[in-house]
C-alpha cells in the first residue's frame, strides 16, 4: 500500500484538517459542557490532570519515534511498537502517580480525581502509539478515528454531567470511552502495517537510539508543562482556568498545521525542494483567516464558554498569533526532519544522527520551550505575590508564548535556507489582506447579532453563522482577485458580473424569509405555536440582512 499513490500530500492534509475542523464543533460543545458545569477552579484542576497525564506518556514518545520512520518506509513493525508501548505504560502509571501525589498536596486539592484518572494512562499510551504509527503509514486514518471518537465524549458527557451530576468524574469517564473508540479503530486500520511478528530486538534498537526521541518527548512535555508551571507558580488553578479557556480556542488556529501532516512521510521517501513551500502556502491559506477571525471575535467566542472567561480576550488575541507561529514552525520541523537521511547510515550511525537535523530541530525546540516555561512560572509567582489579577497574568503568559515561537520560527527559517531554496509564499500577503477585510466584517456583524441575552444554544448557532459568513467573505475575495488576474478584468467588471446573476434569487429568498419572521419577531408567537422565540427571529432577520449585503456588495467588490 503506497501512501504517495493513494493520497497526495494536499488531499491527505485536507482530510485530516477537515476532520479536525469538524471536531472543533464537537470539542467546543464538550468544552462548553465542562466549563458550564465546572467553575474556573475545577476546570483548572481538570487541566492540571491532563498535564500530568501528558507527563506520564514520556516513554511512549521514545518508543514510537523510530517506529514511525520505519513504518513510513514500508516496514510492517506496527505490532512490535504497540506491544512494547503498552508494556511501557506500566512505567507511565508510576510517573503519573508520583506527579499526582505531589500536585494534590501543592494545590490543596482532593486526591480522588487524580486517582480516578490513573485509568487514562494506558489508554493514552494506546491512542498515542496508534496515532503516531498512522502518521507514518496513512495520516488520514487519524482523521477518521477522530470523527468516531469525538462524538462519544458528547454522548456520554451530557448524561454524566447534567443527569447524574458526576462532575469531574463524568468528564474523566467520557474521555476514557473516547480513547477506547479511537484506539480500537486506528489499531484495526493499522493491521497491514502490523503484519510482522513482535520483534523485541528491533525494539531494543529503537531504545538504543533514545537521544533524539527523548529530546522530542521532553519538548512535547514542555509544551504542556506551562500549565503545571503556572498552577505551581500561582499556588492555585484560577490562572490556569482563564489561560486554558483562551488557549483551547486559539489551538483551533494551529489545526491548519494538519494540512502539512503528509509532508513528513512523503519527504522521508522523496526529497523535494518545492513541496515544503507549497504546503506552507496551503496551510497559511486557512491559518491566517482563522487567526484573524479568532482575534476579531475574541470576546464573543469566550462568552460562549461563560461570561467569566471574557476577561481572557487579550490572552486569546496573543495566543492566536502564537498559534500561527506554531503552524509555520510545524512545517519547518517536518521539512528538516523529513529530508534528513542520517538514520539510514550504518557506519557511525549514532554520531551521524546527533550531528544531523534530527537532533538540531528538537534541541532548539527544547531550549526555547524551557525558557518559555520558566518565564510562565515567574510570571505566575511574581504576579500572584504582587496581587495581579488572573486574566492579566494570562495575557502576560500568552505574550511569553508568542515571543518563544516567533524566535523558533526565525531560527528554523535560517536553518532551512542553509539546506534548500526556501521563501515565504507570495500569496501569503494576499491572504493577510483578505483576512483583514474578513475580520472587520465579522467584528461588526458580531457586534450586531451576538447579544449576551441569547440562550446558549441560540448564541452558539448565531456565532457559527457569523463564522461561516466570514469564511464566505474571505474565500470570495480570493476567488474574485484570482479571476481578475486570470481574465484581466477591472474592479468594476467582476462586481457587475458576479452580482447580476445573484441579485434576484438572493433577494427573493432572503426577503421572503425575513418577511415571514416579522410577525414572530414582533409578537413572539406564530400561527403554528411558539416553537421559537422572538429573540431568535430577530437574530435570523439581522443575520439574513447582513449576509445579503455581504454577498451582493462586499464579496463581489
Amino acid at each position: 500500500k503506497q501512501l504517495s499513490a493513494q493520497v497526495g500530500p494536499r488531499k491527505t492534509g485536507l482530510i485530516v484538517f477537515l476532520s479536525r475542523i469538524i471536531s472543533v464543533f464537537t470539542g467546543l460543545l464538550f468544552l462548553v459542557m465542562v466549563t458550564r458545569w465546572l467553575g474556573p477552579t475545577q476546570f483548572g484542576l481538570w487541566e492540571v490532570i491532563l498535564t500530568i497525564l501528558a507527563f506520564s506518556t514520556f516513554p511512549s514518545g521514545v518508543l514510537t519515534y523510530w517506529a514511525v520512520r520505519d513504518v513510513a518506509r514500508r516496514q510492517p513493525v506496527g505490532k512490535t511498537a504497540l506491544v512494547i508501548n503498552q508494556l511501557a505504560s506500566l512505567a507511565g502509571v508510576g510517573i503519573y502517580l508520583a506527579f499526582a501525589l505531589v500536585s494534590y498536596q501543592t494545590l490543596s486539592s482532593n486526591l480522588a480525581p487524580f486517582i480516578f484518572s490513573v485509568a487514562l494512562v494506558p489508554l493514552a499510551y494506546w491512542t498515542q502509539a496508534t496515532s503516531a504509527l498512522a502518521s507514518g503509514y496513512d495520516p488520514a486514518i487519524s482523521g477518521y478515528s477522530l470523527l468516531l471518537a469525538e462524538p462519544v465524549k458528547l454522548v456520554l458527557a451530557y448524561p454524566l454531567l447534567y443527569s447524574l451530576h458526576l462532575g469531574i468524574y463524568g468528564v474523566i469517564f467520557a474521555l476514557a470511552a473516547s480513547h477506547v473508540v479511537q484506539g480500537a479503530y486506528t489499531t484495526l486500520k493499522l493491521m497491514p502495517a502490523s503484519s510482522a511478528k513482535v520483534d523485541f530486538a528491533r525494539g531494543s534498537r529503537w531504545l538504543a537510539d533514545w537521544q533524539v526521541p527523548a529530546l522530542w518527548t521532553f519538548t512535547a512535555l514542555l509544551m504542556v508543562a506551562d500549565t503545571y508551571a503556572g498552577s505551581v507558580g500561582e499556588g492555585g488553578t484560577a490562572l490556569v482556568g482563564y489561560y486554558q479557556a483562551a488557549f483551547q480556542i486559539a489551538t483551533v488556529v494551529a489545526y491548519s498545521s494538519f494540512l502539512s501532516i503528509a509532508l513528513y512521510p512523503v519527504l522521508l521517501r522523496d526529497r523535494s525542494d518545492r513541496l515544503p513551500t507549497e504546503i506552507l502556502d496551503f496551510s497559511l491559506l486557512f491559518g491566517i483567516p482563522m487567526a484573524a477571525g479568532a482575534i476579531a471575535l475574541a470576546p464573543k467566542i469566550l462568552f460562549l464558554l461563560g461570561p467569566a472567561y471574557v476577561a481572557s480576550s487579550g490572552a486569546l488575541v496573543l495566543l492566536s498569533l502564537a498559534s500561527l507561529a506554531i503552524l509555520v514552525s510545524n512545517v519547518l520541523d517536518r521539512t528538516l526532519t523529513g529530508r534528513e537521511r542520517a538514520d539510514l547510515t550504518e557506519v557511525d550511525r549514532r554520531r551521524s544522527i546527533l550531528r544531523s537535523d534530527l537532533t538540531f530541530v528538537p534541541a532548539v525546540n527544547l531550549a526555547l520551550e524551557g525558557a518559555y516555561v520558566a518565564a510562565v512560572f515567574f510570571i505566575a509567582r511574581l504576579g500572584a505575590s504582587g496581587g495581579s489579577s488572573a486574566p492579566l497574568l494570562a495575557v502576560y503568559w500568552s505574550g511569553a508564548q508568542l515571543v518563544a515561537f516567533a524566535a523558533l520560527v526565525a531560527i528554523e527559517i535560517l536553518r532551512v535556507r542553509s539546506k534548500m531554496p526556501f521563501a515565504f509564499p507570495k500569496p501569503g500577503f494576499l491572504y493577510l489582506a483578505a483576512a483583514a477585510v474578513m475580520a472587520a466584517a465579522v467584528y461588526f456583524l458580531g457586534q450586531f447579532v451576538l447579544s449576551p441575552g441569547l440562550d446558549t444554544p441560540v448564541y452558539g448557532v448565531v456565532l457559527g453563522v457569523v463564522v461561516t459568513t466570514g469564511a464566505g467573505v474571505y474565500f470570495g475575495l480570493l476567488v474574485l482577485v484570482e479571476q481578475c488576474g486570470d481574465r484581466g478584468l477591472s474592479v468594476q467588471e467582476p462586481r457587475i458580473e458576479g452580482g447580476r446573476p445573484l441579485v434576484r434569487p438572493i433577494l427573493m429568498t432572503a426577503f421572503a424569509t425575513m418577511l415571514a419572521l416579522v410577525p414572530l419577531a414582533v409578537t413572539g408567537t406564530g400561527s403554528g405555536g411558539a416553537f421559537i422565540s422572538a429573540p431568535l427571529a430577530i437574530v435570523v432577520i439581522g443575520g439574513l440582512f447582513t449576509s445579503t449585503f455581504l454577498t451582493l456588495v462586499l464579496v463581489p467588490v
